[in-house]
């Protein structure tokens, strides 16, 4: 079969009108623009609505509290709370110390009761740099309240003068005052002990908080006074000390034999200023050795005065008792015990 050569097609203009063609890269140029005059147009629009905004909704705030001063003026008079002065975030402007005086014024008043608080320390501080308000001057003031263990005030302790008190007539002045009795079994025979007891309390009532005391009861032993479980000692003459005192006195009965030298040795280690000796016994006496070891003992510092419990008139012997209170500068008394009771 013979082969046919191609020829191409050939067009008829008159039946497909001859149509313009417009080129691809201009029409991406136009495309491209338009895109970016809408873009554009968009950012003006952001643009001026946020500026109309910041005009009306949008502004710069901050928070602001009121003063304490007009917080205070605005309530009630019987209804005044007690308000922080704060600092002012808006103009960090600090409150003057007129200012804080005068809110601190216009507070009303803490109820009584809260005066008897302990003392706390100031913490608060108003402002930056202000410095921490202190407490009122009445309250917690170590001069005006009494001592541990009802110890006076230290500036009551300071400026107190000599006290004064006796004890079986024997009146003296001083701050510092030690009872030694005698509590042996022939104190009872006549109420010796009793009365002993009835005359030490009247003498611990002329002390006041500003003196001390202490007691010593003894037989063939010594037998301290202790408060409220404390190691033997001198006591502030307080009330609650007296009163205690007074249970210790109660406490006490005659038993036992004597023995007076563990009993002046101890008394006198405490250094009191005057030292009350008081016995009935004629046995054991003390020897010219044991009045020199507590003259020597006591160099002088503590007045030692002796009382003697007799039976009949005063013979006016130089017994014991006499040289030992004349050898330490004290005084002696002698009582008739046949006149305080029946035996």
């Amino acid at each position: 079969m013979p082969r046919r050569r191609w020829k191409p097609p050939i067009l008829d203009r008159q039946a497909t009108p001859e149509q313009t063609t417009v080129p691809s890269w201009i029409v991406s140029i136009c495309f491209h623009g338009t895109l970016m005059l809408f873009f554009a147009v968009g950012l003006q629009s952001c643009d001026s609505g946020a500026n109309g905004a910041s005009d009306e909704e949008f502004r710069e705030v901050g928070i602001y509290i009121k003063d304490a001063i007009e917080l205070v003026e605005n309530v009630h008079e019987d209804e005044k709370p007690v308000q922080d002065v704060v600092e002012n975030t808006e103009t960090d402007a600090q409150p003057s110390e007129a200012e804080i005086a005068e809110a601190i014024n216009n507070t009303a008043e803490l109820p009584s009761e809260l005066l008897d608080l302990p003392e706390l320390s100031p913490t608060n501080v108003i402002g930056a740099s202000a410095a921490p308000l202190s407490p009122p001057s009445s309250i917690g003031q170590p001069d005006a309240l009494a001592g541990v263990d009802g110890a006076p005030a230290p500036s009551v302790r300071r400026g107190a003068g000599h006290g004064r008190t006796s004890f079986f007539d024997i009146d003296t002045e001083g701050n510092r005052f030690l009872y030694v009795v005698d509590q042996s079994g022939s104190m009872g025979f006549y109420g010796q002990l009793r009365v002993a007891r009835s005359e030490l309390q009247a003498s611990l009532q002329s002390l006041d908080s500003t003196q001390q005391f202490h007691i010593i009861f003894y037989n063939t032993r010594y037998r301290e006074m202790q408060l409220r479980n404390r190691e033997p000692g001198l006591s502030w003459a307080t009330d609650i000390n007296r009163t205690l005192a007074g249970q210790f006195l109660r406490g006490i009965s005659p038993e036992g034999g004597t023995d007076h030298i563990p009993a002046l040795r101890k008394a006198l280690s405490y250094r009191p200023e005057h030292l009350f000796f008081l016995t009935d016994a004629d046995q054991p006496q003390l020897t010219a050795r044991d009045l020199d070891d507590i003259q020597r003992l006591n160099r002088g510092r503590t007045h030692i005065h002796c009382i003697e419990f007799g039976q009949g008139a005063n013979l006016g012997l130089d017994n014991f008792l006499k040289r030992l209170a004349r050898q330490n500068d004290g005084t002696y008394r002698y009582r008739d015990v046949t006149k305080f009771g029946a035996k």
